[in-house]
């Protein structure tokens, strides 16, 4: 939600402003009222997370809601408007007047709106009643394309000659067809007839026990005195269904479980007869399905655009072929609903009823279609996963908005967006990323964000989401101005450009449309003129991520900023009043980036990234200057002078990128001090590295290229969590044979080496095969150049195609894989 989102981001600020202040500012505030303003927020934090239900059942709370984020919205730009111009005032050396309480008497106000809200939100709260009421089991024909094997499977563990009690977890994301697999096996004639008692129930997140025990004795002893049983207490239906069902061979399905704090009640109540009982689970909720323990998660994926095709035909044309001059549009509209099993369901329903011209239509907005067709009964389902999330994942999720349908999302861009954004709550001794890796983990597991690429150790490189849910997120997050996404330019006059917080620009170009003072966040995926977007309309802007080049004096305007990315082909040299932005977290410039000295005063700084970096010394020890350790990323610095200095002042590095002229200038030995280095890129000119033990102990990445590098001396013990090493364009001849013994290391990829490193590559390979490790994955590309003459008339796609040359080299690259 929105509210919980800008509530957090507010307790960032105020805990920088009161813990972590700038060292090269002083800023004037009345500390009392910043205090009492952050017990406030703290308040209301630590009470939404314990207390409020996810599932709102009142106006009175969505009102409640939204006045806690225009409330928050309020605040933070009160409070870092003031800031700006603090330090604008002290650039340009005007005189500061001290701010007294008059001056603050509008976050005196704010104080005085959050205890308001504050009380409300408790005597709100109190006067709610929880609800739940099972929705029944809904009989009938239910079609299982592409199911047919899950069934069977399914089938077979409930049928197995295990005889102990099992619990079977089925687990997707919402809509993948849980429900109506659990339905065919339930009411399989050989189940009905396998098993002496048979029982269903849909457990909503607010179910308690009771509820539940009610449910399923209501369906085995079909008393006809329904109150009778609800005067019993817990214990008393327990002993009830136990007594029930003993000795009695017994089936009970669980359907849609969020939580499993009621079913551990239940689940004492479930006797083990020792003739193989079963109890199927439902659920979208991967983390649970594992904790119920008894049989491993049985997972639904997605369909494939074959199964979509053959489910979504016999939707339409039950009794027939689908006719040929349609099944071209069919496959197509198929593939949009993105092997969702409920969708293409919903759009076969509209396709049945639809005339055969109607279906371009369908074809052109299929998600739309699908989410109109019967009562949005698409969109609901699939909106509960969002209504069951923890309270602080929820503006995580809705951030996923801000990126077009079918992009896919690079992990470490995502987290350090949802730091920037403040929607990432410290807790421990944690890193905020690490923090943020695990909300995305939540969000994997619950089925609500799907992974696209996973790196060699298993961790998610990239990710993506369902259209479906890209449409949820959508709905939900242009709710209280969290966020707007670029629209057709007709639709644009009904929005109020001056609440909009953050503003994504991802299908289309906004023309005459300018940023305005509210808008916090401005992104954009696609190159476009950015003339008419410039910061100085956006002052408190806090989040920049663009394509295009940027002129660098308007970042450098954007004195409240985190997130700064610029991946166009932009040059930023040394300027001291970088040092303004006093709370960057993370830039990234497409072009070379050449930092000031200030750049040693900057606590914030957790990620710095350019083509290359020139980084100044840091001060010498009787100058003003701080330790970075939030710094984690530098990349790529070129002639790096990594004295000890360097190293002791960013303690935290994980990734590395830096070219240098050899191995032993600036005293490059010393990169083995940075203890915490994870990522290490090296293009030196030196012909011989040697490496001590304990200096890169937790690196698992390393490449080393366009390097003279010809003797590598170095043991297993050197580098013992490494799990990649990548050579390209380097001298080198072998590497060192104590290599084989290092146990996470899974592949070496070697592009334009010698054959001489190959075989040595093979050999390690082997040796770790006779020492009981696993093989390792080789990959080697042989290129060769190849000369073509081309003559008039003949027309040779080549590069960019305005070469006047009548040769053309064709560079072709030939991949080896050995293992």
């Amino acid at each position: 939600m929105a509210a919980y989102g800008a509530l957090v981001s507010l307790s960032h600020i105020l805990d920088q402003i009161l813990l972590h202040p700038p060292p090269a500012y002083h800023f004037i505030f009345a500390r009392e009222q910043i205090e009492s303003l952050q017990i406030r927020v703290l308040s209301l934090l630590d009470f939404l997370e314990n207390n409020y239900s996810r599932k709102l059942s009142s106006k009175e709370m969505e009102d409640l809601e939204s006045r806690i984020a225009d409330a928050s919205y309020a605040a933070e730009d009160v409070i870092e408007s003031n800031l700006r111009n603090q330090i604008c005032a002290k650039s340009t050396e005007e005189n500061l007047v001290s701010v007294d309480m008059e001056e603050n008497r509008e976050i005196h106000i704010m104080i005085q709106k959050f205890l308001s809200i504050e009380k409300d939100l408790v005597d709100n709260q109190s006067t709610r009643k929880a609800s739940s009421s099972p929705v029944p089991l809904r009989i009938g024909k239910n079609t299982m394309v592409g199911f047919e094997d899950h069934l069977i499977q399914i089938m077979s563990m409930l049928t197995t000659d295990e005889s102990d009690r099992r619990i079977i977890p089925i687990v997707g994301m919402g809509g993948i067809g849980k429900t109506n697999l659990a339905t065919n096996a339930f009411n399989n004639p050989f189940i009905i007839e396998k098993f002496d008692i048979r029982a269903w129930f849909v457990v909503s997140q607010e179910c308690t026990g009771k509820e539940i025990l009610l449910g399923l004795l209501h369906q085995i002893i079909n008393t006809a005195n329904r109150n009778e049983l609800e005067m019993n207490d817990d214990d008393e239906l327990g002993e009830k269904l136990h007594k029930t069902l003993f000795g009695r061979k017994y089936f009970i399905v669980m359907d849609d479980m969020w939580d499993i704090t009621a079913w551990e009640i239940v689940k004492r109540f479930l006797p083990d007869n020792n003739n193989g009982s079963r109890i199927l689970v439902t659920t979208r909720l991967l983390n649970l399905a594992v904790d119920l323990g008894s049989c491993t998660p049985y997972e639904l994926n997605l369909l494939d655009e074959a199964q979509s095709w053959d489910l979504l035909r016999e939707k339409v044309f039950p009794e027939g072929r689908c006719p040929v001059e349609l099944e071209e549009i069919g496959r197509n509209i198929a593939k949009k609903c993105r092997g969702l099993p409920l969708a293409l369901v919903v759009i076969g329903g509209l396709l049945a009823k639809s005339k055969t011209e109607d279906w371009k239509y369908v074809e052109e907005d299929v998600t739309s279609a699908v989410n109109n067709e019967d009562d949005e009964l698409c969109m609901k389902v699939i909106s509960l996963s969002y209504s069951h999330l923890p309270i602080y994942l929820k503006p995580c999720f809705l951030y996923l908005a801000v990126f077009p349908h079918d992009f896919d999302i690079k992990m470490s861009r995502l987290v350090r967006l949802w730091v920037a954004e403040g929607f990432v709550r410290q807790c421990g001794p944690k890193s905020l990323e690490e923090i943020g890796e695990e909300y995305l983990k939540d969000l994997i597991d619950r089925n609500l964000i799907l992974v696209s690429k996973i790196g060699i150790s298993g961790e998610v490189k990239t990710c993506h989401i369902h259209d479906l849910l890209s449409d949820l997120c959508r709905r939900e997050a242009q709710k209280d101005n969290f966020l707007v996404l670029s629209k057709l330019d007709n639709n644009k006059a009904s929005l109020d450009m001056q609440r909009i917080r953050r503003l994504s620009i991802n299908n289309c170009h906004w023309k005459d449309v300018t940023l305005t003072a509210s808008i916090r966040s401005f992104l954009t995926f696609f190159s476009m003129n950015l003339s008419t977007y410039s910061a100085r309309r956006s002052p408190l802007l806090r989040v920049l991520d663009v394509v295009d080049r940027y002129p660098k004096d308007e970042i450098l305007q954007l004195i409240n900023s985190r997130y700064v990315s610029c991946t166009g082909l932009i040059s930023m040299s040394s300027s001291s009043i970088l040092s303004r932005l006093w709370c960057l977290q993370t830039l990234v410039v497409g072009g070379e980036l050449t930092l000031p000295s200030e750049i040693w005063q900057m606590p914030q700084l957790r990620h710095v990234q350019a083509r290359r970096i020139s980084l100044p010394d840091p001060p010498s020890r009787g100058e003003k200057s701080t330790l970075l350790e939030n710094l984690q990323t530098l990349s790529i610095v070129k002639d790096f002078k990594c004295t000890k200095e360097v190293t002791k002042r960013i303690p935290n590095l994980k990734k590395l990128g830096i070219v240098c002229p050899t191995i032993g200038s600036y005293s490059l030995s010393n990169l083995g001090f940075f203890h915490k280095l994870e990522s290490l890129s090296l293009a030196l000119s030196g012909q011989k590295w040697i490496s001590n033990e304990g200096e890169f102990a937790r690196l698992k990445y390393l490449l080393i290229h366009e390097c003279e590098l010809v003797i590598w001396e170095s043991d297993n013990t050197h580098f013992p969590c490494l799990e990649q090493i990548h050579l390209r364009t380097v001298s080198l001849k072998e590497i060192p044979s104590d290599f084989a013994e290092i146990l996470p290391l899974q592949v070496i990829d070697l592009y334009r080496c010698k054959n001489s490193l190959l075989e040595s590559v093979k050999e390690v390979s082997e040796e770790r095969e006779n020492l009981g490790y696993d093989a390792l994955q080789i990959r080697s590309s042989v290129f060769a150049l190849l000369r073509i003459s081309v003559q008039r008339g003949i027309n040779l796609a080549l590069g960019n195609g305005r070469s006047r040359d009548p040769y053309a080299v064709v560079r072709m690259s030939k991949q080896v894989l050995c293992s």
